[in-house]
This record gives C-alpha cells, sequence and structure tokens, in this order.
C-alpha cells in the first residue's frame, strides 16, 4: 500500500499555497487584458507570461504533493476585482501579490522546517521562496523604472522583452 508521507498540517499548506498559484494565475491574466484594453501590449505580454509562470508553479506544486503520496486540491478561484487603469496600477497590484506570495512561502517554509521538521518539504518550499523574493524584486525594479522613466511606450517595449 502506497503510503502518504506528508503530514497533515503540510498538506494544508500545500492547498493554500495552491489556491494562491491559481489566484496569481487569474489576477495576472486579468492584469493582462486589462492592459491590452489600454493599448500596452508589451505589458500585456509580460503579465500573460506571469500569468503562465503561477500555473507552472502550482504544476510544481502539484508534482510535489503526488511524489509524496497525496493529491493536491484544486480550489476555486475568487472573482478578479482589480481595477487596472494605467501600468502604474497594474505594477501596484503585481508588487503586493508578490509580497503576499513572498510572506505566505516564509511562513511555509518556518512552519515545515522548525514545527513540523518535515525537511524534504522545507527544502522543496525553499525554492518558492526564493522564486518570490526574485519576483518581488523584479516588480519594484519596474515599478522604480516606471518612476524614474517616465515614457509609458519605452516601458511597454521594455517588458515586451522581459517577456521573451
Amino acid at each position: 500500500m502506497l503510503k502518504n508521507l506528508l503530514k497533515p498540517e503540510m498538506k494544508a499548506w500545500f492547498d493554500k499555497s495552491a489556491g494562491s498559484e491559481l489566484y496569481a494565475h487569474h489576477l495576472y491574466q486579468h492584469v493582462a487584458n486589462n492592459l491590452q484594453r489600454i493599448g500596452l501590449f508589451g505589458a500585456q505580454e509580460y503579465f500573460v507570461s506571469e500569468s503562465n509562470s503561477e500555473l507552472e508553479h502550482y504544476r510544481k506544486l502539484a508534482d510535489f504533493v503526488n511524489d509524496m503520496g497525496s493529491v493536491i486540491s484544486v480550489p476555486a478561484v475568487e472573482k478578479i476585482t482589480d481595477s487596472i487603469s494605467s501600468l502604474s496600477s497594474a505594477l501596484d497590484v503585481a508588487y503586493e501579490a508578490e509580497y503576499e506570495l513572498l510572506f505566505q512561502y516564509q511562513k511555509f517554509y518556518e512552519d515545515a522546517f522548525f514545527k513540523s521538521k518535515d525537511y524534504a518539504t522545507a527544502i522543496f518550499v525553499e525554492e518558492y521562496v526564493k522564486i518570490q523574493t526574485q519576483s518581488v524584486g523584479e516588480v519594484a525594479d519596474l515599478i522604480s523604472r516606471l518612476k524614474l522613466g517616465g515614457d509609458i511606450y519605452a516601458m511597454d517595449k521594455f517588458m515586451k522583452k522581459l517577456a521573451a
């Protein structure tokens, strides 16, 4: 008989993280759609790429949970209501989302390593902490670049290159 190697509290964390990654996937698609509406097609491509990355993060969570003898949940995703009327508002929404994910994964890591002593999970989640740290930094850099540069079309072109 196959064994479930995940402790219940770790499974709960994985399910929460799965929901967060799927929410981010939908959020970034929402942002991309709104940027398309206002004619920022390079930024649209950037957020479509980010949306796809979030879906890939979900898949990797699902694969790990499967390897540990369990099945990750596929939660319903709440409706996205963020108002996106400019590149600045899009980047602000992205920054908040990435920051929240970073904080969540840091807490997940702490619980896995220190409370549950589930070192396999902690090592796996450590990669997500690293990914989120880079994502927070990237969006912060984009916000700074937008504030310094002022040329929205140059910024749009720059973001298109990042998506490639």
